[in-house]
């Protein structure tokens, strides 16, 4: 078998080359014929174009049966005949695995199933290859050759291409009769269940959206080839300069420009192009040739060991993408609104992203590319919105208005699910409900171990509408709210007056208990689009935090400003993210000074006292740590980032953050490092990272030395629940054992510590 990959139409090419073939299939479908007769001649099409003794199609029926439906060089009796099982014979073994399957000798094959209508006894050679579209296996195509020979990888990649489109034929009713169509079309809304990472708990039930939506449905073959190549070259010359606008855009400064001057080399790249133009000569249509060399591309860099090859198809597939929907007329960006309950689907989502949703409308996220600690992840959380992550085949599975459950505890998510599913979860929906109920009942309880360490219990806010939860979860108070948020969901910077208002209500919403402001931490994926940065390179160790607040005093002065105001004549607690260096918080004070100076001069009143605060998310500060808390009244360890940078471990990574774990010794005893230089210093020291919400990092923790702990609100029950569970001193005891040389070195200590707390009678359940 022998395909040739060519140049445009105007070019040299074979007359075997994909361009003739690509042309000869259209003309085919093109044809007044019955449904059978243009299968049978896209067959003869192809066997001709192909040195193969054999070329058969076997298309999926509503049973998982699989159809001899045409065939060039098998008997042709035994077309609608033969019939094969899901996973019988080497068919329906590439139709179970979904992945092209080639043997020399298909007789001595463990899976051969021999059927004598077909009249196959003198092949030996076997290339069988899936037609699978949104996920699904609508058919195999097969090739076969007398003489025992191995298929060469070209060979395999140029009829996966061939598999590709004649799925795409499938499904678009251009080839099949009404009937065969419409079963494609119920195999493909056939229910699926995909496992992904539970990152935000719930159950949610609703409707498929997607956060950048899909290109519309298209047809595969042109009926004006002319007016398709004009629609193509319109698109690439739209897709360009979108492109060229984002390099120009100062505002992605979350964007590594290395990654955005490879993206715009390739949507530059003269050999993609002409690839997409020979397509549509060969008389596909835009879509059709993008959807074609998309196909093609993947096949090759999907199995290429180089990893940086196999991420730059990412990149090729996103261009792909992008130029379907300036194809569609949707351009790049364009989103539509959410319907009601739904559940949106996306590749990935900024913090920003998530909070331009209706809130009434979103009821939960299945996203591609999220780790828990990313800040989506946090918000989302924040916002008891369901979060699923690692879930890639729901953007390819899903089709919008899908019926769609997930279970962000578990990771599950179920896409058109049947009435038991639906009712499973519902069930463990309510219980959920019953579970919150009966931490509600608990609200009251002191935070106090079994033997009488007391333990302060402080939640998580960013937005007025979360300071209900305080009375709800019995919290002692807010120990870290967000600001940065307000930042990020206008459309330009917030002005004094509306962020005053917000301190204002959250403080008369707190009833009295502290609020701890941690000032905006901006910088990195939490960036606006009216910010104008640099782009950096590695924006998680760039120009963010404490160190754009110090250098842009323009955004945190009012802010400051605002703080001072709301809260007149109460406490004050203002805390400083990002803090590297002790000369950072002399910056910060001076700035703080400065606004308290202003309001004195104009006689307003100010609060009845204001203490300091200063995370520890960074090395350099927790090796500095008594000399910020000298210049400090508080501490707070803000736990995501410092396992991040301790780690060198992206916390938005799903890669790399499954790789470590911060139970780890080194880095528990690092955290005793800082633990014990706080209590030195005399000052107050509160673990704010999520990593709390882990029953058992929450537990190593507490046999650390913490004592305050501020954590999402939806965790408080079930850590108040732990707390009171468990025994300080044998927990400390036992971490002592192992942190000065009873464990091995980064070996984590998750297993032993659920041991010792279930000997203690402890129930863990996953709070996060």
């Amino acid at each position: 078998m022998s395909l040739e990959y060519t140049r445009p139409p105007y070019g040299g090419h074979g007359e075997r080359g994909i361009t003739v073939l690509l042309r000869r299939m259209h003309d085919a479908v093109a044809e007044e014929a019955t449904a059978q007769e243009r299968l049978d001649k896209l067959t003869r099409i192809i066997a001709s174009h192909i040195v193969a003794d054999v070329c058969s199609i076997y298309l999926r029926r509503p049973d998982d049966r699989l159809e001899l439906y045409s065939t060039e060089g098998l008997n042709r009796a035994a077309v609608h005949q033969t019939v094969l099982g899901w996973g019988e014979g080497l068919v329906g073994l590439v139709a179970a695995t979904q992945r092209p399957l080639v043997t020399a000798e298909a007789p001595l094959h463990p899976a051969f199933a021999y059927r004598p209508e077909t009249g196959e006894d003198p092949l030996h050679s076997f290339l069988g290859v899936p037609l699978i579209r949104s996920g699904k296996v609508l058919g195999v195509l097969v090739l076969q050759n007398k003489a025992s020979r191995r298929y060469t990888d070209d060979e395999v990649e140029a009829a996966q291409a061939l598999a590709i489109l004649l799925a795409e034929v499938a499904a678009s009713g251009e080839l099949l009769g009404k009937e065969e169509t419409a079963a494609v079309g119920e195999m493909l809304h056939q229910p699926d269940r995909l496992q992904g990472v539970g990152v935000a708990p719930g159950v949610a039930m609703g409707k498929a959206a997607f956060h950048e939506p899909p290109p519309a449905q298209h047809k595969v073959f042109a009926t004006d080839v002319a007016r398709e190549a004009q629609r193509l070259e319109d698109g690439l010359a739209a897709l360009r300069a979108s492109v060229d606008g984002m390099l120009a855009d100062e505002s992605l400064a979350g964007v590594s420009r290395e990654v955005l001057e490879t993206y715009r080399l390739f949507a530059y790249d003269r050999g993609w192009k002409e690839r997409l133009r020979a397509a549509v000569f060969s008389g596909l249509t835009a879509e059709a040739a993008v959807e074609q060399v998309k196909a093609e591309n993947r096949a090759r860099l999907s199995q290429a060991r180089d990893p940086y090859l196999r991420e730059r198809l990412h990149d090729l597939d996103d261009l792909a993408h992008r130029l379907l929907r300036h194809l569609s007329g949707g351009g790049a960006n364009g989103r539509r609104p959410i319907p009601d309950q739904a559940i949106v689907i996306a590749r990935a989502m900024g913090p920003a992203d998530l909070l331009e949703y209706d809130r009434a409308k979103l009821k939960g996220l299945v996203l591609a590319e999220a780790s828990e600690t990313s800040h989506v992840a946090i918000v989302a959380r924040a916002l008891e919105i369901p979060l699923v992550a690692g879930v890639d085949d729901a953007l390819e599975r899903a089709f919008e208005g899908d019926d769609v459950v997930i279970d962000g505890e578990t990771g599950e998510v179920h896409i058109r699910p049947g009435p038991d599913v639906v009712q499973s979860l519902r069930e463990k929906q309510e219980l959920q409900s019953e579970r919150q109920a009966a931490f509600a009942q608990e609200r009251a309880l002191p935070g106090e171990t079994r033997d009488g360490v007391r333990i302060e219990i402080f939640m998580n806010a960013g937005l007025a509408l979360d300071m209900p939860h305080l009375d709800a979860t019995g919290a002692a108070g807010v120990g870290l709210f967000r600001t940065e948020l307000q930042f990020l969901i206008g459309s330009q910077l917030p002005k004094v007056e509306a962020q005053e208002r917000l301190y204002r209500d959250v403080l008369e919403r707190a009833g009295g208990k502290p609020v701890v402001f941690r000032t905006a931490d901006l910088g990195g994926d939490k960036a606006a689009a009216y910010m104008k940065r640099r782009v950096e390179g590695n924006p998680a160790m760039g120009w963010r935090g404490l160190r754009m607040a110090v250098d842009r005093p323009g955004i945190l002065r009012p802010q400051l400003r605002a703080l001072l105001a709301a809260a007149a004549g109460r406490e004050l607690f203002v805390m400083f993210p990002m803090v590297t260096l002790p000369a950072e918080i002399d910056a910060a004070r001076a700035l703080l000074d400065r606004e308290i100076a202003r309001r004195e001069r104009r006689g307003k009143p100010l609060p009845a006292s204001i203490r300091i605060g200063a995370m520890i998310e960074t090395p350099a500060a927790a090796w500095r740590l008594e000399e910020i808390a000298e210049k400090v009244d508080f501490l707070s360890v803000g736990g995501n980032d410092l396992a991040q940078f301790y780690f060198a471990a992206d916390r938005d990574s799903d890669m790399v953050q499954e790789r470590f774990d911060p139970l780890e010794p080194g880095f528990l005893t690092f955290l005793r490092m800082v633990i014990d230089k706080a209590y030195r210093a005399g000052k107050p020291l509160s673990y704010c990272g999520e990593q709390a919400a882990d029953p058992l990092m929450a537990a190593a923790l507490i046999g650390l030395g913490v004592r305050r702990f501020s954590i999402p609100a939806t965790s408080v029950g079930p850590f108040r629940r732990l707390v009171r569970a468990i025994e300080a001193g044998a927990v400390a005891g036992w971490l002592k054992d192992r942190l000065e040389g009873g464990a091995p070195d980064g070996v984590s200590l998750r297993d032993g510590l659920a041991a010792l707390l279930a000997d203690q009678g402890v129930q863990i359940q996953r709070a996060r």
